[in-house]
């Protein structure tokens, strides 16, 4: 007869699948060497043999999972049967044998845990379903305790998910009885980030006292990212750590407060670090993939309590790249200056995952463009505390190629502050490639630039023909394989609008580079401010096109006295445009959200609601239009003059027979803006149909597992989703319940510096003294006015018109407000940024990249903005704002 009981190590893995997912990796891993508490592990079958002796036929699992429904009630009656009836003997003399055997080595309690056949899987992980008992220090507990693993299988839930696996797949449970580790310190080890597909960096999370609570995401643990390759720290988070969970010296495990001054300290010193950082290393070689790691600290020890798969996004293995250099971490330059307008805030891991890759890509793009040479290993961009940045030392480095460009020029073009770490990086590059592939970079710029024109004409047919395609599927009726060809068609989709634009960005880039180039050597001094005149008031960018037509339809509002009043009226949060009184302002605003409704505030955020869904933003700017004095026309007129006075100077400033080169490359360069904001229009519309699917996905996901939430796509990746439309039993509920803490936990931490290096600080206090803040002039002229501060749409009813909004990130869907502003001033942003480019189409004056401005300044505080200068000065108290 087959033993009752094996010690773990003597388990053999290939040979294990009677045992469950647990007790075979915890085999692998005893049997490779890792440090394994003493364990024995009990197969599966012995869990049916018990069934068969104290249940009827009809109350055993199979033919419950046959039926169509069975009732609580019954279903805890058979578990309750299961707890009382009497162990077999040789169950209970094995496990005294092992009990004793594990006293001898040491052991002094106990843990069991259940170790089904179908969890802990690749493709089933039945993750917190079955029971787990901990710190048993008597043989009778430890009995009982088996008998509860096995009564577990009968829980409605447990019954439920095995019921969608299909009957194919064995529902036996194992059991693993394991020396109990009083941990000191514990946590979970992901190999890869779980998020961004990462495999160069190991995810840590780590709290003191034993690891239940922060599986079960009851408390918030410290999370460190760590280079695997060199050890080195990415990014430290500590958590609140407020409580742990201890054994108890009389058994069983006990929830304490952590002492105040332990809260505040990292719960991981740097060689534990270091440990952790090989053990992922290790663990990841013998496995050949990714793993979640359970680990526990117990008398400097680190002990691995179980190993399970995970899926991460699609990455590029770093590892498997060559290049001719590793940088320090702790001297790269990180910021988000730019792409944090882009993306502004806490990234949701979907959004994540699609725009990751994307940005990626497209730097790579770009800069191909250029003629550089991209390292296929070249990490272009990260991400600290949830937030995008872009790695301004990597960037610098490709950039250094172009003989004639300093990086800096590019980086402050961004919006970034250039750091003395990146001029040890200018230095060490060579341009001499560059230079040899320099005639195939001209042939190649020249030629795709003699038929870009007819390409994005062929792509806007294509473009308008998959998104009315695409659009007009309803996703509800799909099933799961039409909703996975539906999200493959829609990744396609962005890849070739990304593809287009971004050749559009590329060229742009070179352009405005050669353009500034022109007018520091010929207009010296007045070379920002021509800059900034010569591309305003372009016309028909498409990103300030929303806010001409509101503009214009608060004209037809006021013809229309009934509409007027409901839209100053009505709470700003109930107002819908079907509800508004029938006529031709309804209509136009109905044909806004046709073509406008896709945009919003966050917009390349796709767990953000578009105006479309959420109209607040749009009324808002309605009803500041319907109050307004501002003289808009004369404001047209002094930007058109401003921009013809300026060719003017440019004329006048440049040698006779470089001038129609000069008026064709102003030309150039306002062509690919035009072209850049258009095409970004269209990335942004592709982004609203991946919400639509992960918004369908999420309904389905919820239909099955309640627990997860109404919005569980988006706090998975998208290969994640994907492999919820593939596979219909894989369950993620636990999985996006941490995801969501760790998100909400990531939104309630100051943001990092727009700029730093190495990693954020951990100390973001602030402290508001400064009366003359300093930022980047993006649009001319000088406001002043009272100070409102918007950090929601929500919060949009507050705004009177006049005022100057201060917004830590003013992306194109605040755009409908900037009108109706008399200054804008944002934390972050760039001249090249879209903000900076709407704002000079509207002629509002603007500052942006201003460090901390929204917690320099306050609601009511008189400013001025001056956007010739880029400087923000506090002239008055705080008073009492609209």
């Amino acid at each position: 007869m087959p033993r009752v009981l094996k010690r773990i190590e003597s388990v053999v893995p290939r040979r294990s699948s009677g045992y469950g997912g647990k007790a075979r990796s915890l085999a692998a891993l005893a049997r490779a060497g890792f440090p394994v508490p003493a364990a024995y592990a009990m197969p599966g079958w012995v869990g049916d043999s018990f069934y068969s002796s104290v249940l009827d036929i009809a109350d055993r699992p199979r033919a419950l999972l046959r039926r169509p429904h069975i009732a609580d009630a019954r279903l805890h009656a058979i578990s309750e049967r299961v707890r009382e009836a009497t162990l077999p003997r040789d169950v209970v003399t094995a496990v005294h044998d092992a009990l004793l055997a594990m006293r001898g080595e040491g052991a002094t309690s106990f843990a069991v845990r259940s170790s089904a056949t179908h969890e802990d899987q690749e493709g089933a992980s039945a993750a917190g379903m079955h029971a787990t008992a901990l710190n048993l220090t008597r043989e009778d507990e430890v009995l009982e305790a088996i008998k509860v693993c096995w009564s577990s299988l009968f829980r409605p839930r447990v019954i439920s998910y095995l019921r969608t696996l299909g009957e194919d797949l064995p529902v036996s449970v194992g059991v693993v009885i394991q020396a109990m580790v009083p941990a000191e310190v514990s946590g979970v080890l992901f190999t890869v980030n779980p998020l961004t597909g990462d495999s160069g960096e190991a995810v840590i999370n780590a709290a003191y006292g034993l690891g239940s609570p922060i599986v079960e995401g009851r408390v918030t643990p410290d999370t460190y990212r760590v280079d695997k390759a060199s050890g080195q720290l990415r990014d430290q988070i500590l958590g609140d750590k407020a409580r742990q969970t201890v054994v108890d010296r009389a058994g069983g495990v006990r929830e304490v407060e952590v002492p105040l001054d332990q809260r505040a300290k990292p719960a991981l010193d740097e060689q534990q670090l270091l440990h952790l950082a090989d053990l992922a290393r290790r663990i990841e070689s013998h496995f050949g993939d990714a793993r979640d790691v359970e680990w526990a600290i117990a008398d400097q020890q680190v002990y691995v309590l179980q190993a399970r798969p995970i899926v991460v996004p699609r990455m590029r293995n770093r590892r498997s790249s060559r290049r001719d250099r590793h940088w320090d971490r702790r001297k790269i330059v990180w910021s988000n200056a730019n792409v944090g307008e882009a993306l502004p805030g806490v990234a949701t891991p979907f959004t994540w995952s699609v725009l990751s890759q994307f940005s990626d890509l497209g730097f790579r793009r770009a800069f191909g463009a250029l003629g550089c040479t991209v390292p296929r290993d070249a990490e272009l961009v990260g991400d600290f505390r949830g937030r995008i940045y872009l790695n301004l030392t990597e960037l610098s480095s490709i950039l250094a190629q172009i003989p004639w460009i300093h990086p800096s020029t590019l980086v402050r073009l961004g919006g970034g502050q250039y750091a003395a770490e990146l001029d040890e990086v200018v230095a060490e590059r060579s341009s001499a490639a560059f230079l040899l592939r320099l005639p195939q970079t001209v042939s190649r710029y020249v030629r795709e630039n003699f038929r870009l024109g007819a390409r994005v004409d062929e792509f806007e047919t294509y473009f308008a023909d998959e998104r009315m395609r695409i659009g007009s599927i309803d996703p509800r009726i799909l099933e799961p394989s039409g909703l996975d060809r539906m999200l493959g068609d829609v990744e396609q989709l962005l890849d070739d609008t990304g593809s287009i634009m971004l050749t559009a960005y590329a060229n742009l880039l070179s352009a405005v580079v050669a353009l500034l180039t022109i007018l520091r050597l010929f207009a010296r001094d007045q070379s920002a401010e021509l800059y900034r005149d010569l591309l305003s008031g372009l016309q028909d960018v498409s990103s300030a096109r929303p806010g001409f037509v509101l503009r214009q339809i608060a004209q037809l509002v006021r013809q229309e006295p009934e509409v007027a009043d409901a839209i100053r009226s009505t709470p700003l949060g109930e107002l819908r445009v079907e509800r508004l009184p029938a006529g031709r302002a309804r209509d136009a605003l109905s044909r806004f959200l046709v073509d406008y409704g896709h945009r919003g505030v966050r917009e390349a955020e796709i767990a953000a609601p578009r105006w479309a869904e959420d109209p607040t933003l749009m009324f808002a700017a309605l009803r500041s239009h319907l109050v307004s004095t501002v003289d808009l026309e004369a404001r047209d007129r002094r930007l058109q003059q401003a921009r013809e006075e300026a060719e003017r100077t440019l004329e006048r400033s440049v040698p006779l027979p470089f001038r129609p080169a000069v008026r064709k490359l102003l030309e150039v360069v306002r062509r690919f803006t035009r072209m850049r904001e258009h095409l970004r229009d269209h990335v942004v519309e592709v982004l609203g149909l991946f919400r639509r699917i992960a918004l369908e996905t999420s309904r389905r996901i919820e239909a099955r597992e309640p627990e997860a939430g109404s919005d569980a796509a988006l706090f998975l990746t998208l290969t994640e989703v994907r492999r919820v439309l593939y596979d219909q039993d894989e369950r993620v509920a636990i999985r996006v319940q941490r995801r969501r803490l760790e998100y909400e936990r990531n939104r309630a931490l100051p943001d990092p510096p727009t700029t730093f290096v190495g990693f954020p600080p951990d100390d973001s206090g602030f402290t508001a003294t400064a009366k003359r803040l300093k930022g980047l002039a993006a649009s001319r002229g000088i406001a002043e006015g009272r100070v409102r501060i918007l950090r929601d749409p929500a919060q949009a009813a507050a705004f009177a018109p006049g005022e100057i909004l201060v917004v830590a990130a003013a992306d194109t869907g605040w755009a409908p407000l900037f009108l109706a502003a008399s200054g804008v001033v944002t934390e972050l942003g760039g001249p090249l940024s879209h903000a900076a480019i709407i704002l000079r189409e509207y002629a509002v004056p603007a500052v942006v990249n201003v460090t901390a401005a929204t917690r320099s300044l306050r609601d009511g505080d008189i400013v001025r903005v001056d956007g010739d200068v880029g400087t923000v000065e506090v002239l008055g108290e705080r008073g009492t704002a609209g």
